[in-house]
């Protein structure tokens, strides 16, 4: 009896380690493959659900788990040659799970093994988009130009079915995580870049002046066509006003003593116009008109009265 607590720890410590060999946990992150004799079937001996499950003891079964969660993987720097022979330095991110892990676990032991295979394809396919675009559809002033979310879609495509389908993996996120230049490159095509944006300047300034120089010659054709309508109307009145004095002078050239008395008239009111005392000889015209021993000159009549000819002719002009 003395050794029965012995015994009892020995017995619990057996039960504990053919528990530990006769069964496996798999964690809500996890999934597993169990192999029998190094052998897995893809319906029957890959376990999904989180659980505790029965297995037998090595070396007739193992198993291998695998996590499930998103991981993100990053390519290595380099230097890649784009389609107009200049050199870009791209870099990318990926996030991937494995999808398939029967098929993940047939090509590779161990998750490191996969994560490399895959790093190399998507190297692989990166240079092999990089090279089918020219370098200003990555950099360039011009946003019409630059296509780099395209790319990078072209990219994620060229190399998910693939990683599927070989890998069992699945890529959830795919982007450039750095892009940037050589340094022996970079001033060079900086210097190429600054000579192509000054051609365009010049373009730019040369398309202007002739715009300007057509914007000119139709402001002068415009302005002689309304000079040449203004002229003519000009020319029109001008004609017109000689028209109309030519009758009033021709009236007036009937009766040259009512000009003449108009003329006189016309004159005092111009010396008249202010408040002044004149000392005027009778003798000069037109204060002639105001001697009373000055005998009047009876104006001749004709059927229409010339004063009011006149006058008419006057408010005609």
């Amino acid at each position: 009896m003395r050794n029965l607590p012995s015994i009892l720890a020995a017995i619990a410590l057996l039960a504990v380690l053919l528990l530990y060999m006769c069964t496996y946990q798999v964690r809500f992150s996890e999934v597993a493959v169990v192999k029998t004799f190094g052998k897995a079937d893809a319906e029957t001996d890959v376990k999904q659900e989180p659980g505790l499950y029965p297995r037998w003891p090595f070396p007739i079964q193992s198993v291998k788990k695998f996590d499930t969660r998103i991981r993100i993987l990053e390519d290595t720097i380099e230097e890649t040659p784009t389609r107009d022979s200049k050199n870009l330095v791209v870099t990318t991110f990926t996030g991937w799970t494995i999808d398939d892990p029967y098929k993940f676990l047939l090509r590779y032991e161990t998750e490191e093994g996969g994560e490399d295979a895959l790093r190399a394809k998507i190297r692989f396919h990166k240079k092999a988009v990089v090279g089918k675009h020219d370098f200003s559809e990555f950099i360039s002033t011009d946003s019409a130009e630059r296509r780099l979310q395209e790319i990078e879609r072209e990219m994620e495509q060229a190399f998910a079915g693939e990683a599927l389908e070989q890998f069992g993996v699945k890529t959830h996120i795919f982007g450039i995580k750095r892009l940037g230049l050589p340094k022996a490159v970079t001033k060079d095509i900086f210097e190429n870049m600054k000579k192509l944006e000054e051609n365009k300047a010049k373009n730019y300034e040369t398309e202007g002046e002739a715009k300007a120089a057509e914007i000119i010659a139709v402001a002068k054709a415009s302005r002689e066509r309304i000079m040449a309508v203004a002229r003519r109307k000009a020319d029109e009145i001008r004609n017109d006003g000689q028209r109309r004095v030519g009758e009033i002078y021709a009236a007036f050239t009937e009766h040259q003593e009512l000009r003449i008395f108009l003329d006189k008239l016309r004159a005092l009111e111009e010396l008249c116009k202010e408040r002044i005392t004149l000392i005027l000889d009778t003798e000069i015209a037109p204060v002639d008109l105001f001697r009373l021993d000055r005998p009047v000159q009876p104006v001749p009549m004709s059927s229409t009265d010339p004063v009011d000819a006149a006058r008419k002719a006057l408010e005609a002009g």
